[in-house]
């Protein structure tokens, strides 16, 4: 039993990108979920090297098996229960020769208690961690032919421009953890198909005559290759002077009717 749980906790830290050490005090350890910096700040010996978040400790049930709801155990904190660890193996324990021990698990917080911080109710029942929270959050302003600004870990927005007109696209970020922001990556694509790949926190873009849409993709790495993605979409529209669309439709601003003409 004993060697089955060093191994499967051997193995939960393998696909951690961590590796799982033996600790001989729990005074100064951090509780399983804390935030963390390496191995040795946490009680169960891993620390994640993406989600910062000291892993799951290995626990006991009571009984012959452990219940797939998770049952209360002296091995997890008051509020967490003992959960069958097979489904987060997976097939990796029969790859790696792990015999199943019925009464095994981790520990797993509840819902009932509310869930700890970088936490989410999963299923009503069981807290799961945000696997999420130490990305970046990503933001991307926008002036000249357009304006505007939008942020977050993944989003999407979208602007008028005039054909022929040009914009300029800022970028920056943090980090919660204050993790060092690795670059700024965008790919451009043009509704004619053309993709072009660009560098850095600042570009500038020229909607082509011909174009009925552009978008600019960003990608931000930070030193771990936590991610934020951001797309910015402009789509084409006629300026004053220019004909209008399909029943007054096309226009920056509006369409005189009356010379079926963009105002």
């Amino acid at each position: 039993m004993a060697g089955t749980k060093w191994l499967a906790a051997s193995l939960l830290a393998f696909t951690s990108g961590c590796l799982a050490v033996p600790l001989d005090g729990e005074e100064d350890e951090l509780a399983d979920g804390a935030e963390c910096e390496q191995n040795a700040d946490c009680r169960s010996g891993t620390c994640g090297l993406r989600s910062r978040m000291c892993a799951h400790s290995l626990c006991d049930c009571p009984g012959d098996t452990c219940d797939p709801m998770g049952e209360p155990s002296a091995d997890c904190a008051d509020g967490w229960v003992c959960a069958y660890y097979e489904f987060i193996l997976g097939d990796a324990a029969e790859f790696f020769g792990v015999e199943r021990d019925e009464d095994g698990g981790y520990c797993h917080p509840l819902c009932e208690g509310g869930c700890p911080e970088h936490y989410t109710c999963k299923d009503g029942h069981i807290c799961a961690p945000d696997p999420d929270w130490a990305d970046p959050i990503a933001t991307v302003s926008w002036s000249g032919g357009a304006e505007g600004t939008t942020s977050g870990r993944s989003g999407m927005a979208s602007s008028m421009l005039e054909r022929g007109a040009s914009v300029e696209l800022s970028a920056s970020a943090t980090s919660p953890i204050d993790a060092p922001i690795r670059s700024f990556s965008w790919m451009i694509v043009e509704s004619s198909g053309m993709r072009a790949p660009m560098e850095g926190k600042s570009i500038e873009l020229s909607l082509p005559l011909d174009s009925s849409f552009m978008r600019a993709e960003l990608r931000v790495l930070d030193d771990a290759s936590r991610s934020a993605t951001i797309s910015v979409s402009f789509d084409g529209c006629s300026g004053t002077g220019q004909t209008c669309g399909y029943q007054g439709s096309g226009c920056c601003r509006s369409c005189a009717d009356a010379t079926n003409t963009c105002l």
